[in-house]
Parts: structure tokens; C-alpha cells; sequence
């Protein structure tokens, strides 16, 4: 990271930032490096229609191997919203996506949905129904789950870290606590509560910042590495 014959292209400017402005910040990417925001073009602005009688859908990003995730945070937090009724299993149908899952019984019975190493577009498919999901990353960087979420309308829950302290710069449908039980479980009482705010999540959804266009956001640090790399 240090190395000044390297060139670096950070995926999303909170990254960035962290790598450049945050303790132990490397001058060296500040002076030899550019960022990029990701871009999510299989998903409109319209929200999914639902129909008033279906159960509401839960979106757990579940990777029990990738420490960063905060599986087991996330099973805490998710019984403790269960036996809160914040998540009424009467109301709300569990998802479960990720991989390395294995069957797991949640309080009051709840046995989620397990879906793994999904095709692509199965998984768009799969994301512009949920309702409200929790998707956890402890580290300085969105991740891409809570970003897909809001970009189907969704309500998103993530942790706060380091200078991610909020994801409004996306969607106002992202909402971001501390990664304790007790902060995760307000965050999804609110995003529980907002489920039902069709007209809120539309215009979320509809106003939200987050591209469609991978030409846009890419050009600039494509041009920027183009001119670096001219005559090399």
C-alpha cells in the first residue's frame, strides 16, 4: 500500500476516505489513487407492488465463515426482535442468504428460508421482494446487500464503523446503528414499522442516490487511470 509504482482504484469514497484521512491513513493512496461508487442497474425506481395480505419478507445477509459479516451478531439480534415480537413470525417470513448455511430453528419455532449461491438474476428477483432486511459489514466500507436492498426498495439495516456512521448519502432507506443487539434491534423496530409506509418506500425509492449506470460511475477513475498509465 505503500508501494508508489501502484496505482489504486477504491471501490466507494467512504473507503476511501477511511484509507487516506483515518488513523493510519496511507499518503501514498491519497497521492496514487482515485474511488468509485458502485453502480446497481437491474433495479428500477418503482417499487414491487404488494398486496396487503401476503407476509412481510425478512433479508438476513448470512455468511457464518466471513467474520466481517457479524454472523452471530446477526442471530442475536434476530432472536432478540423474534421474542420482542419487533419481527412477528405471524407477520414475517425469515430469508436467510448467503452461504455455508446449515438448518437453524430461531425462538418461537422460526425455521428461515436458506438460499444460497443463487444465479444472479434469481437474486435480483429474489431481493425486489423482501421488505426489510439486515445486513451486517464491520468494516469502514457499505458493502454492496444494504445498497442492493435500498435499490429495490427495501429498507436496509447495516452497522455503524468507523466513519460510517450513516448511508444517507445512498437512501434515506438505509437505516445505520450501532452493532449491539440493543442498537440493531431499534434499528429494526424502525425499519419493521416503515415496511408498511408504502408511500414513504416508494419515495425513497425514488429519490434515492444510488446510480443505475456503471458508464457514469466508472468514467472518471477510468479516465483518471488512463492518464496515470499513458506512456507506460
Amino acid at each position: 500500500m505503500a508501494d508508489p509504482d501502484i496505482h489504486f482504484v477504491i471501490n466507494t469514497r467512504l473507503l476511501f476516505d477511511h484509507l487516506t484521512k483515518d488513523e493510519q491513513a496511507c499518503a501514498n493512496i491519497a497521492a496514487n489513487g482515485i474511488w468509485f461508487e458502485p453502480s446497481f442497474p437491474a433495479f428500477s425506481r418503482d417499487l414491487s407492488p404488494r398486496r396487503p395480505e401476503d407476509k412481510k419478507q425478512f433479508f438476513f445477509y448470512a455468511r457464518p465463515h466471513n467474520a466481517r459479516n457479524l454472523y452471530w451478531r446477526g442471530l442475536e439480534t434476530i432472536g432478540a426482535a423474534i421474542e420482542q415480537n419487533i419481527l412477528d413470525p405471524e407477520k414475517w417470513d425469515f430469508n436467510f442468504v448467503g452461504k455455508d448455511l446449515a438448518p437453524i430453528e430461531l425462538p418461537r419455532g422460526v425455521k428461515p428460508r436458506l438460499i444460497q449461491n443463487l444465479p444472479w438474476a434469481d437474486y435480483i428477483d429474489l431481493v425486489k421482494w423482501m421488505d426489510v432486511g439486515l445486513c451486517l459489514m464491520d468494516t469502514p466500507h457499505p458493502s454492496y446487500p444494504p445498497l442492493d436492498l435500498a435499490a429495490a426498495g427495501a429498507v436496509a439495516v447495516t452497522n455503524r464503523h468507523g466513519r460510517k456512521t450513516s448511508l444517507s448519502m445512498y437512501s434515506d432507506g438505509i437505516i445505520c446503528v450501532d452493532p449491539t443487539v440493543k442498537g440493531l434491534c431499534k434499528g429494526l423496530s424502525e425499519a419493521a414499522e416503515r415496511a408498511d409506509d408504502y408511500t414513504r418506500r416508494a419515495a425513497d425509492l425514488r429519490n434515492d442516490r444510488i446510480s443505475r449506470n456503471w458508464h457514469e460511475t466508472m468514467k472518471p477513475a477510468l479516465d483518471w487511470l488512463s492518464g496515470r498509465l499513458e506512456g507506460i
